[in-house]
């Protein structure tokens, strides 16, 4: 796989999920790619190894399981908004993908995650014995404003890398759609608790400071949080966005869960400043200022 092969798979993902709300067809795609249909599909499979209709259906499908767990919108307004011709088809292709209707997967106890899709990107490349720096630090009492969702997982064996991948993008990608681009800064702060028989329930809160409380467009309800001034273990990360996307992805494989045993700590945040930003940007035009933190109890 050479660099332009890379570099080619990485401008037709970001074009593919900045259109995946129209329903981008493959060809739509084949057009905006310059090969014929044909020589598109063999490329994007033979470079991803997933075939490029099966990722476009499935990340359609995904954001629309997320929305269904983690929004208020009807099922036919979420159907309408992912570009399907009707709730009947978003019906049939939807339990096709997860086994169960989006009426039962939306009301259902558990939420089971493990056939949702992530955004493809490429591993980053580190060096074998990679480690990022582990800071000690302090934060101050902070107080924030934005919403929490409450997430009740199937079991804690089913949340996999690529499943917490998933469903942390779309959050993001909900969060973002809602916010004014003033706003450089946002934290994401998460905490989970296991009941002993393997299920997880989880709360996930995206915040702003309160200066940009004007600047959440959605329709959530926005709530003041309270963090307590406390002591976290920390890891920097700065680059542009597609990079962060990358080290987050390593982070949570690689590093996370070591990092999890040792301290055992409550609350895990994310803090994301970017310099600017527009909804249609591409992730490599994006310079961001990332930082993954986990509270020493």
């Amino acid at each position: 796989m050479t660099n332009e092969d890379i570099l080619f798979i990485e401008e037709l993902i970001e074009w593919v999920e900045i259109h995946l709300e129209t329903r981008p067809n493959l060809d739509e795609v084949a057009r905006i790619s310059g090969y014929s249909k044909w020589h598109l599909q063999r490329k994007f499979k033979r470079i991803t190894g997933i075939q490029l209709a099966t990722y476009i259906r499935s990340r359609i499908l995904t954001r629309a399981a997320v929305a269904l767990r983690i929004t208020n919108r009807s099922i036919i307004d979420i159907s309408d908004e992912l570009g399907f011709d009707s709730q009947q088809t978003f019906t049939r292709m939807f339990k096709q993908r997860f086994g169960t209707t989006p009426n039962r997967y939306r009301t259902m106890g558990k939420w089971d995650v493990k056939d949702l899709m992530p955004r493809f990107n490429f591993e980053a490349s580190y060096e074998a014995d990679f480690y990022p720096e582990v800071k000690r630090l302090t934060l101050p009492e902070m107080h924030l404003v934005g919403f929490s969702h409450e997430l009740e997982l199937e079991t804690l064996q089913e949340i996999t890398v690529s499943s917490c991948i998933a469903v942390k993008g779309e959050i993001f990608n909900n969060f973002f759609k809602g916010l004014n681009v003033d706003c450089h800064k946002v934290f994401s702060i998460h905490s989970s608790r296991g009941n002993g028989n393997g299920e997880c329930s989880a709360t996930h809160t995206m915040a702003v400071a309160p200066e940009n409380k004007k600047d959440i467009l959605s329709g959530n309800q926005i709530d003041n949080i309270h963090l307590p001034a406390r002591e976290y273990i920390a890891i920097n990360h700065q680059g542009t966005a597609k990079e962060c996307g990358q080290f987050i992805s390593f982070l949570l494989a690689n590093v996370v869960p070591g990092l999890r045993n040792k301290v055992e700590g409550s609350v895990e945040m994310e803090m994301l400043e970017a310099k600017e930003w527009n909804p249609d940007a591409k992730l490599r035009q994006i310079d961001v200022n990332y930082t993954y933190l986990i509270s020493v109890d």
